[in-house]
Order: C-alpha cells, then structure tokens, then sequence
C-alpha cells in the first residue's frame, strides 16, 4: 500500500479546547488533513449531536427498477434455456471484486416493496443503506426481479435472489449464500460496474461515483444541522 493512501491511528486527548497528542505534544500534520475521531458516546456533551450521531436510519441509495448484476461462478454447461440469462457483450466491471475474472453475469431488477416497508410508508421499492449516525450497518433491498426464464416469482431481497439464482448456476455449491456486497454489482454513471460493498465505502466518494458521492453529501448534510 502506498503511503498516501495507507491509514493510521493516532491516539489524541482534549486540551483546553486543542488535540494533543496522548502522550504529549501538538498533532503534527498539515493543514486540512481529514480524519475521524472514536470516542465513547457517553463523552459527547451537546445531546442533540449525540442523537444525530448515534441516530438509526435508512437512506434510498437506488430506486426501483434499477438494474443490477450478480456474478456467479458458471462450472459446467448448462441448458441452452439458462444460457439465455447471461449478460452478452462487453461488461466493464471493477477486476479489484473478490470474484473469479471468469466469472458469468445475471441482471436482476428492484422491484415492489416488500410488505414491510410499505408498512413504513414506502411507495416504491429500490435499496437503502441503514446508518447508524455515519456508520454503515447494512443495506436493505426491496423485492427483486428474476430473469423471466427462470418463471420464478420475485425474490424477497437481494440475498434471497442470489441464493435463487446460486442453486441454479452454480448447482456444484454446498451453499447457496455469499456476500451479496461482493458478488452483486451496480452501475455507475461512468458505465463502469461496482461491488454493492462500494456503496458504503465513504472513501470511495469520488467525482467518478456519483451515486457514492452523492449519497455521502446527503448522509453528511443531513448531520451538519445537528451541529
């Protein structure tokens, strides 16, 4: 890893108003530097930023419709019909993911909300991150669409259509669950396809993920009128 993007910790205290370091001494980095601060919740004294900061919610990160493509590790022929249900034609997509460079692609849909959610006032489907303050905790898909050849009805989540489209593709898996986060991607406005994994990456919020980018300038909004 190279040294401008290698991170570390640096261990500081609350001096009469400045960061020292713990062991004594300014913090001798340059001007502008970004980082964050871990501290116990229990030592944020203005309540209404510890209830931002520690504030459980859900942000629409893709609307329904949207497409998006699971790689799946094809190891023996397969009927002609499920031939069919493979993404055809050159695919630019992140080589960095952890899956097989020989990987086959199967495009599924968000669709409706599942019956949850529209408990909770959703009107369409689509994913969602689920936040803890800035911390990521997990994504939320609605419903998903299939392949139509596979004439199954819609998945009830993006896990629920991996493992689907697992006992079909890659019937030699003594299961049938993965990191969707790592086998399922999205397309950014690049044309370039990402690893769901990204999504909640805030380093990776850069001009060339505008989706990243544009979710993580909400998230942040969102916290700076708590201040």
């Amino acid at each position: 890893m190279a040294i401008s993007s290698k991170r570390i910790r640096i261990p500081v205290q609350l001096v009469d108003g400045q960061w020292e370091l713990l062991y004594g001494g300014s913090v001798k980095v340059k001007d502008g530097c970004i980082g964050e601060l871990e501290v116990a919740v229990s030592d944020i004294v203005d309540k209404a930023f510890r209830e931002a900061l520690t504030a459980k919610r859900q942000v629409r990160i893709l609307d329904q419709g949207t497409e998006l493509r699971v790689a799946l590790s094809v190891r023996a022929p397969l009927d002609q019909a499920l031939g069919k249900c493979f993404v055809t034609g050159p695919m630019k997509w992140d080589r960095e993911a952890k899956v097989s460079a020989e990987s086959r692609f199967v495009s599924i849909f968000l669709d409706a909300p599942n019956p949850q959610q529209v408990k909770r006032g959703e009107k369409s489907g689509g994913l969602w991150l689920a936040l803890e303050g800035m911390t990521p905790r997990g994504l939320e898909s609605s419903q998903v669409r299939l392949p139509s050849i596979l004439e199954l009805e819609p998945a009830i989540s993006v896990n629920h259509a991996f493992t689907l489209l697992s006992e079909r593709f890659e019937p030699w898996r003594k299961a049938h669950t993965a990191s969707i986060y790592e086998r399922v991607f999205y397309q950014e406005a690049n044309g370039q396809w990402y690893r769901l994994d990204d999504l909640r990456e805030k380093e990776l919020a850069t001009a060339e993920r505008a989706i990243v980018q544009a979710l993580w300038k909400e998230v942040e909004a969102t916290l700076g009128t708590a201040k």
